[in-house]
């Protein structure tokens, strides 16, 4: 049991640290710059949840995307110019 409770804090750190370098609301196919991933990280963070940033440290940002959709009003100003200037 407390191996497997090690292991765990091992892959949530793991998936926290990739979330940390690089977890942002919007497409690959957009530029990513280390400020827009900045203006929207702390976000990212406050409103959405560990099984969404877990899921997009894999590659998968669609829960991120559903995450900002539902809680637009909430996402600070430098971040919801980030995805306007995107097009979201």
């Amino acid at each position: 049991m407390q191996f497997l409770r090690f292991a765990l804090g091992i892959l949530a750190g793991i998936i926290v640290s990739f979330a940390v370098t690089g977890i942002v609301a919007f497409s690959a196919a957009h530029a990513q710059t280390a400020s827009e991933r900045a203006a929207c990280r702390p976000d990212v963070f406050r409103l959405c949840t560990v099984a969404q940033i877990a899921h997009a440290a894999l590659g998968d940002r669609s829960g991120i995307y559903a995450c900002f959709k539902a809680h637009r009003r909430e996402l600070s100003p430098s971040c919801n110019r980030v995805l306007k200037r995107h097009g979201y």
